[in-house]
């Protein structure tokens, strides 16, 4: 089965850049809930206005009560910024071999 996948990976570029959208969403996903994970076993609580896929505003971090709370924003962003820019260069790669 796996072999079968990757031979069509392999021969079928449109299915792989589709596949690379997929792996970079889900890397995404496993990596914010590693960062959100630690976060809460260290401080044994979770950051009030947490979500997914959310840049938090200068105001949000500025006006956050603790220092703990403005670096888990701030890494949030900084995670999020790189990931949604991983996901906007594998979709110009499969909009590049779909129309090529």
């Amino acid at each position: 089965m796996l072999s079968l996948i990757i031979r069509q990976l392999a021969s079928n570029h449109i299915f792989a850049s589709f596949a690379l959208i997929i792996a970079v969403y889900l890397i995404y996903l496993v990596v914010i809930g590693i960062h959100l994970y630690s976060y809460k076993k260290k401080h044994q609580s979770l950051p009030v206005h947490y979500r997914a896929f959310r840049l938090y505003s200068s105001n949000l971090i500025s006006n956050s009560p603790s220092k703990k709370v403005k670096k888990f924003y701030r890494d949030t962003n900084k995670i999020t910024i790189f990931f949604n820019s991983l996901l906007v260069l594998s979709f110009l790669v499969c909009l590049f071999f779909v129309f090529r």
